[in-house]
């Protein structure tokens, strides 16, 4: 029980140290990742596209 007291307090004490980013940043961060998402997303999508019609050709 004392380790599990312990582990806590250490948690508590680094949970203190961490630099938060304001609303500011988190809301510039979330629009970062939700555009590369979408150009990911469209990116692979295209490849997906053209790697099938390529298949489509060989195979009719």
């Amino acid at each position: 029980m004392n380790k599990i007291k312990e582990y806590l307090e250490d948690v508590r004490k680094e949970m203190k140290k961490v630099s938060w980013p304001d609303q500011d940043e988190l809301v510039d961060y979330t629009i970062v990742v939700v555009v590369f998402t979408i150009l990911l997303s469209t990116f692979i999508f295209a490849i997906d596209q053209v790697y099938s019609t390529i298949l489509e050709a060989i195979y009719q």
